[in-house]
């Protein structure tokens, strides 16, 4: 069988025989004999074979230790995240990991690819034109015995996300959120939905004599004032509304659960911090595979080359919106007494 080489050797089996058996001759009248170098003499003198050795390093260094490959290879299997939401959770542990990383760990363990019959269990969101939000509330730390919420939204095709901090979860806090809102996103909102809670409905609000409330809810009224479709939840199926529970997940992730807050004002300042880069910066995994985009941000580009009749502002004035939240900081909204 025809023997390979290493692409710069000088020597061939039959040389290297030949120097070996040569011991007592000098290294320099070898080289010469040769035509090679008294370097490569010497280490073929003193070397018990004539094969070339392996190119591969004796000692490897991975940048992943064997805890944090485990917790990789776990995630994976156990929900088949995204790759960028399973590096942001490693990344919670160790800063100085990469996305590529995780990524040849992924390819090594062969589970980059996500089986087709995870994709077939996996329930999709009806395909919607920008303009769909999903809206929740979820729990912030306390501050000085003081409770404080989040108000998240985020937009179905676009996947781009807006929140604010309230002191209370009312229904006077939703309606204001609602016009935040409004403000905030780039489109026209279409639809809104949420799950039943008494700070977006009324509808389980039940009387003494057993029956349900009919009259709309503040969140109700600001719908129908803007033609806007509000749809509610099926009573205790959070999944049902998971792209908004899975966006609390990641911001508090990647803030609160990262970071110990000593004020109101510290962990604000940061998750506007955030919210800008989640939106201009952050790849999102989930967006539409056809539309070849990574952010939401260009994804919000896209839409608006698709279809720029159901955008209020063009991209570039969203995100010099977008950047102006950590410049122009958004105040926790100081709750107006309800009478």
């Amino acid at each position: 069988m025809q023997q390979i080489y290493h692409s710069n050797a000088t020597t061939n089996v039959n040389n290297r025989e030949q120097i070996q058996k040569c011991f007592s001759v000098s290294n320099q009248e070898l080289a010469s004999r040769f035509n090679t170098s008294t370097q490569t003499v010497s280490k073929w003198k003193n070397r018990g074979f004539v094969q070339d050795a392996s190119c591969c390093p004796i000692n490897i260094h991975y940048a992943l230790s064997e805890l944090e490959t485990a917790v990789i290879i776990s995630l994976r299997r156990a929900s088949w995240l995204p790759i960028d939401e399973i590096y942001e959770t490693v990344l919670l542990q160790n800063s100085s990991i990469s996305r590529s990383s995780v990524y040849r760990c992924l390819v090594k363990n062969n589970i980059n690819n996500v089986p087709q019959d995870k994709k077939d269990i996996a329930k999709k969101f009806k395909a919607y034109q920008p303009g769909y939000l999903h809206i929740d509330v979820t729990y912030l730390p306390k501050f000085n015995g003081n409770s404080y919420y989040l108000f998240v939204a985020i937009d179905r095709a676009t996947r781009a996300l807006f929140y604010c901090i309230y002191p209370n979860k009312s229904a006077l806090s939703t309606e204001d959120f609602f016009d935040k809102c409004m403000a905030f996103f780039p489109i026209y909102i279409s639809h809104i939905l949420t799950d039943n809670g008494l700070e977006f409905t009324n509808r389980l609000i039940m009387s003494k004599k057993g029956n349900l409330c009919t009259k709309d809810s503040l969140l109700d009224i600001k719908c129908k004032t803007h033609d806007i479709e509000h749809r509610l939840t099926k009573p205790a199926t959070p999944k049902t509304n998971g792209m908004v529970e899975r966006a609390n997940g990641t911001i508090k992730n990647a803030t609160i659960l990262r970071t110990k807050y000593l004020n109101l004002d510290q962990m604000q300042t940061d998750m506007m911090q955030f919210l800008v880069h989640y939106n201009t910066d952050r790849r999102h995994g989930s967006l539409r595979k056809e539309l070849n985009v990574k952010t939401p941000f260009q994804a919000i580009e896209k839409w608006y080359e698709l279809k720029p009749e159901i955008f209020k502002i063009t991209p570039q004035e969203f995100k010099n919106k977008v950047l102006s939240l950590t410049q122009n900081k958004v105040n926790s909204h100081q709750q107006r007494c309800e009478t």
